[in-house]
């Protein structure tokens, strides 16, 4: 197993990055391949750039060692804050949040 595997292997967020200059494509590969993102980057005759990766809070990137692919993984590091950002956000479970709002408006019955 070389480098970019195990980073991609260990990682909690991990996306490979297909493109070439400042177009891209991002795709993910700590889970299910978006197969049509996979599409896209054949079709635009994308070239494998490297992997962008998080673990354990730490952003990890091993890139491909030509400046094509530097290029390219530069442009793609905004798009990946924001996808780890996007992953990171916890979403609200249930009816906690309209709960609350309720709760919020109930009239105040403490005595002064």
């Amino acid at each position: 197993m070389d480098e970019q595997e195990q980073l991609s292997r260990d990682s909690e967020i991990s996306f490979a990055v297909l493109g070439k200059a400042k177009e891209f494509v991002l795709i993910r590969i700590d889970g299910p391949i978006d197969e049509a993102a996979r599409a896209t980057a054949v079709e635009r005759g994308f070239a494998y750039c490297g992997v962008m990766s998080v673990k354990d809070g730490q952003a990890g990137v091993i890139c491909e060692p030509d400046l094509d692919s530097a290029v390219t993984m530069l442009h793609a590091a905004i798009a990946f804050g924001a996808q780890v950002a996007e992953r990171l956000r916890e979403k609200p479970k249930g009816d906690s949040v309209e709960w609350l709002e309720r709760l919020y408006q109930l009239p105040d019955t403490r005595v002064n």
